[in-house]
């Protein structure tokens, strides 16, 4: 694009808003750069080319924005918002407090940034902090739906699961499509362990016509909790469905997945998030798949190509997750490391109509199902039945309904165990 350079500073500016507003975000960042090379301290143009830089997922350059923007104007409440949405992303949870709590300092009554807060202090640990901040969100603003799904989710994790009921109601009421919100809700009533209450819901939601996994695991769940069978709109019979490959026999694993696996677990500003499930271990934060700094193409490729063999392989089947099978779907991946003694606690993934696991390195086991990936209907690891042990190796690939839950096996090994996982998921 030829820029004009008879144009003023604020002529060039106002064309950039224009072009920006109209998703022409290349033509935008090359006018933002052009007030800013005749302007370095043009606060506007800094956090209008910041947004850009979030959206294409190069923090540090937004990061650099945004700090010179507050300098500038240290009064600025999104500035110190949007540097604490930054640090977040780039794990740095301390950064990201004092950022909110600053921008909190000069609009104490905005709701959002007192969630926000709220959200940092829970992956704190802070949970009362957080607790604090979620209600004084309300008092802000009472019909804000995602701060009565946050202040649930806390409650629910404590164990205070009558007071997480009311408040995921309550997100519901407010925002009646909130997926959710409506999940954690049913889960939540599973936990209360009130049979009446919680079949009540089940037969409410299956009746609207509701599927999801969530659902579907609910139902599995129940009738191995209380011996009361449901039609299960998701998934009747889970474990039928479990599909184990080895993508050695017709890909270049070597040099396709493993090469970009471990350039990705090199790359010093990939992060990692809390995750309580795992043992001697870590996970990364983040979509991998969506992540622009590296090029997984060609794996996701491979597992569009499985899920749809996956897919023709039960293509007879009259289970719900497969008669309705998803037209458009997302693929969420991230990976899993361990170190000698490493495992995964039971769980499953809310939003996935269909969970894989691609198998990186698995070092040698020094007992039979060592480091081996165990698929279940519920969350009781002791119990032999309900449940499918699946000995993997490097390269296997498994696929498996979303509703059912899963655990690793410990293993004993100086090598780390390896493992790209990811979830479908479908576009509503």
């Amino acid at each position: 694009m030829s820029i004009n350079k008879s144009l003023t500073i604020q002529e060039t500016f106002n064309i950039a808003v224009k072009n920006h507003q109209e998703g022409k975000t290349e033509v935008a960042k090359q006018l933002y750069n052009r007030v800013l090379k005749i302007d370095p301290n043009h606060s506007l143009a800094l956090k209008n080319i910041a947004i850009i830089f979030i959206n294409l997922k190069d923090y540090q350059k937004a990061k650099e924005c945004y700090e010179k923007s507050v300098e500038i104007d240290p009064n600025s409440a999104d500035a110190y918002y949007n540097l604490g949405i930054i640090f977040k992303e780039l794990k740095e949870y301390q950064k990201a407090k004092s950022c909110y709590e600053k921008a909190d300092n000069i609009q104490p009554d905005n709701t959002i940034i007192q969630t926000n807060l709220g959200i940092i202090f829970k992956d704190l640990g802070e949970n009362q902090k957080a607790k604090d901040c979620y209600e004084k969100a309300i008092e802000i603003k009472p019909n804000y739906g995602d701060v009565y799904y946050n202040l649930g989710q806390l409650l629910h994790e404590r164990g205070e699961y009558h007071l997480a009921e009311n408040y995921f109601k309550k997100a519901i009421q407010i925002k009646p499509g909130d997926i959710r919100a409506s999940n954690s809700l049913l889960t939540n009533l599973y936990k209360m362990n009130n049979q009446s209450i919680l079949f009540e819901e089940l037969d409410s939601i299956i009746n609207e016509g509701k599927m999801n996994a969530v659902i579907g695991s609910i139902c599995s769940r129940s009738e191995v909790k209380y011996g009361v069978k449901k039609e299960n709109p998701f998934c009747n019979n889970p474990l039928d469905y479990v599909l184990k490959k080895d993508l050695n026999e017709k890909y270049d694993f070597k040099n396709v997945i493993v090469k970009c696996v471990n350039n990705i677990l090199k790359d010093d500003s990939i992060s990692n998030r809390v995750q309580k499930l795992i043992t001697n271990g870590y996970q990364t934060a983040g979509n991998l798949f969506a992540n622009r700094d590296f090029d997984t193409n060609e794996i996701q490729k491979i597992i569009k190509i499985e899920i749809e063999k996956y897919r023709l392989s039960f293509k007879d089947s009259k289970e719900g997750f497969i008669k309705n099978w998803p037209t458009n779907y997302n693929l969420n991946g991230w990976l899993i490391s361990m170190k000698k003694g490493g495992k995964l606690s039971a769980h499953m993934h809310d939003l996935g109509w269909l969970s894989g696991s691609i198998y990186i390195n698995v070092p040698q086991k020094s007992e039979l199902e060592s480091g081996n990936l165990v698929v279940c209907i519920d969350e009781n690891e002791n119990k032999n039945e309900n449940k499918k042990s699946i000995d993997v190796v490097t390269g296997s690939l498994c696929l498996f309904p979303s509703s059912l839950l899963h655990y690793t096996i410990p293993f004993e090994s100086e090598e780390n165990r390896i493992v790209l996982a990811f979830d479908m998921i479908p576009n509503l």
